[in-house]
């Protein structure tokens, strides 16, 4: 009698240790489920077989996704009648993971899997929104005199400035506001013809500095230009000496990497510190945009990618992200704005070293554009090039002229 008690211990603490470690199999297998699932598994003692059973608990709008879950890890081999509606109740084979070589217990399990409807949770029960990831204006109802800051935004060419309000986001804060002066958007054809056509965008920034002055009279004046943005910037800074500024940051400039500073020096930053200290050209290691324009253009220098040779200005020189070549538009990922020029305008920080070395991932025909000899066979180009497209137009006006006066 003992040894047979004996021997009904063992095949009950066996098939025990069967169902706890069937119970967290099931755990595992329906976690990715939410709400979360109840799963209890033990041994049916009262069963002279001494049959494993297993239930699930699951919420009514889960049951779906519990049953393609268990469909796909275990092997059902009967469907048992259905006491509730929209319950299972199934025999299925006991997955060999959960038991050892050595177990000789029951093959087959019972699993039953029951719907309930779950109290709602307060997140439930009251769905917000998703917060906004614009930032609501800081200086809404301020007087324009209590401004102390203001930042102006200026594009380049082939674009409208969609970049501004990404970049505006992320600097404006109380006392402090962004601005951003659009001229249209400026053709390449424009860019590189060999007469000079920016007198148009030149007086449109200028006259919206001018308006900024007036608008906020008690504000320091900050300006961030990107690519053609840079060489107007020069150009309005040419024409009216009254423009001071306290900050002036270039990104793909294309700008005369040999600009003289020395004049504006003295209407940038405090008057005390170093010039260099207010002033910061950007740069990214594979921009090559700069360095064509210098070569084809006829008015434009490559500081975006060599950076300006004066010592009144920082130069930086960046990668993108991951180490990868920095592009032309590099400087407008939130990231790069909050890590580097923030702090900067912002907090006047010293500016953050940049990651990179000038040029290094340039194509090595876009360095031989360096050289002056390269830039001027690439001028002689773009000459004959403008020479016969100036040819063609001409003759087909010609022509047509002809052809309009022969009618008459």
């Amino acid at each position: 009698m003992a040894d047979r008690d004996s021997m009904h211990d063992d095949g009950y603490a066996q098939e025990q240790a069967i169902a706890n470690n069937l119970e967290r199999y099931l755990r595992d297998s329906l976690a990715a489920v939410d709400p979360p699932v109840a799963v209890g598994c033990r041994v049916d003692s009262e069963n002279p077989e001494k049959r494993i059973k297993c239930q699930v608990d699951v919420d009514r709008n889960s049951l779906k996704q519990v049953e393609t879950l268990l469909g796909s890890e275990l092997s059902i081999i009967s469907q048992l009648d259905q006491a509730v509606e929209g319950a299972i109740k199934v025999e299925a084979i006991v997955p060999a993971i959960v038991k050892q070589a050595t177990d000789i217990g029951n093959q087959v399990f019972q699993l039953e899997v029951n719907t309930i409807d779950l109290p709602p949770t307060p997140e439930d029960a009251k769905v917000l929104p998703m917060p906004s990831t614009k930032v609501a204006d800081p200086n809404f109802g301020k007087s324009r005199f209590e401004i102390e800051h203001v930042i102006v935004l200026i594009h380049g060419i082939r674009d409208i400035g969609a970049w501004q309000s990404n970049v505006s986001e992320h600097l404006v804060e109380a006392g402090t506001v962004v601005e951003q002066i659009r001229y249209g958007k400026y053709l390449a054809s424009r860019f590189l013809c060999p007469i000079d056509l920016s007198g148009a965008a030149v007086q449109r920034v200028l006259k919206e500095l001018q308006s900024l002055r007036h608008e906020y009279p008690n504000a320091r004046m900050s300006l961030i230009a990107h690519s053609f943005g840079t060489y107007v910037t020069l150009k309005v800074l040419e024409k009216d000496k009254n423009i001071e500024l306290w900050k002036i940051v270039f990104c793909g400039s294309v700008a005369n990497d040999r600009h003289d500073w020395s004049e504006l020096k003295r209407r940038v930053g405090d008057g005390d510190r170093a010039t260099k200290q207010f002033i910061l050209n950007d740069c990214g290691t594979g921009d090559v945009w700069p360095v064509i324009g210098a070569a084809f253009g006829w008015h434009y220098g490559m500081a975006g990618a060599t950076g300006f040779s004066e010592g009144f200005v920082t130069n930086r020189f960046h990668k993108a992200k991951g180490g990868v070549r920095g592009g032309h538009g590099l400087y407008f990922d939130p990231d790069f704005v909050r890590e580097h020029w923030r702090p900067f305008l912002i907090n006047d920080e010293a500016p953050a070293i940049g990651d990179g070395i000038q040029g290094e991932h340039l194509p090595w025909l876009v360095k031989l554009m360096y050289e002056s000899w390269a830039r001027f066979i690439c001028k002689l180009l773009a000459l004959v090039v403008w020479l016969l497209l100036f040819a063609t137009v001409g003759l087909s006006l010609f022509f047509l002229g002809k052809a309009i006066f022969q009618l008459f």
